[in-house]
């Protein structure tokens, strides 16, 4: 593999890491993963991609079943973009704690008389390796992967693709209506902003976020990935 696809070498091996871990790690490795999508552009645009009008809530719901004798059963959507879409907002819900991973697992993955690590490895399978496939599948898809030089130094297209997994996951920062109101108006008009390649605008718009976040903290690690998209620029 080229290194013009190292980012997709460092997503794998961060997958491999999980899938070959430990249960008592796990919810460690999640943040892991989440962090390195955060920090390949190419990864972070295949999800936004992926992720925009995505309702996991509505998903969620259709995706779970349960037999005569009270068993749950979790099933992915058959479309790896849902795919995607799906194991990302999970993986970020569990992250933010919306979501708790070893209820998720003794939910859905548990087997009588099984140890605690099987159900780990059973949620490997099902979840972290469907979504690494999907992710490889996607990065060689030329609608998906954006590859040049110019789009990978451009804050303003990363910040675009960062305010669609923000808005995508609104949910889990838990913001009062008029918190939510004000906080997707920042959003959205940092976005036309970053559209228009407006820096000044950009800049005066991020002081705003900054200062928003800092008085509803729930928000913060937003703002805080937002500033990322500055990095090395």
């Amino acid at each position: 593999m080229s290194t013009n696809n190292q980012d997709l070498v460092e997503f794998n091996n961060i997958c491999d890491e999980f899938i070959a871990g430990k249960y008592i790690l796990a919810d460690i490795k999640i943040g892991s993963l989440l962090k390195s999508i955060a920090e390949h552009e190419k990864i972070k645009n295949i999800i936004a991609s992926c992720t925009e009008k995505f309702d996991f809530n509505t998903e969620y719901k259709n995706s779970v079943s349960e037999d005569e004798k009270g068993n749950l059963t979790l099933t992915l959507p058959e479309e790896e973009t849902e795919q995607v879409a799906f194991i990302f907002s999970l993986l970020y819900k569990m992250d933010n704690k919306d979501i708790s991973f070893y209820d998720f697992l003794s939910k859905f993955y548990h087997e009588d008389g099984e140890e605690a690590g099987k159900e780990f490895i059973n949620f490997s399978n099902a979840i972290i390796v469907p979504f690494k496939e999907a992710i490889n599948n996607m990065y060689s898809s030329r609608h998906f992967v954006v590859s040049s030089n110019e789009y990978k130094a451009n804050y303003f297209n990363k910040i675009m693709s960062t305010i669609r997994l923000i808005v995508n996951n609104m949910e889990v920062f838990r913001l009062k209506v008029n918190e939510k109101e004000e906080f997707t108006l920042l959003l959205n008009s940092l976005y036309i902003a970053s559209e228009n390649n407006d820096k000044k605008q950009v800049f005066a718009l991020m002081i705003g976020l900054d200062y928003f976040t800092k008085v509803n903290k729930r928000a913060r690690n937003a703002y805080l990935s937002l500033e990322e998209c500055f990095a090395n620029n």
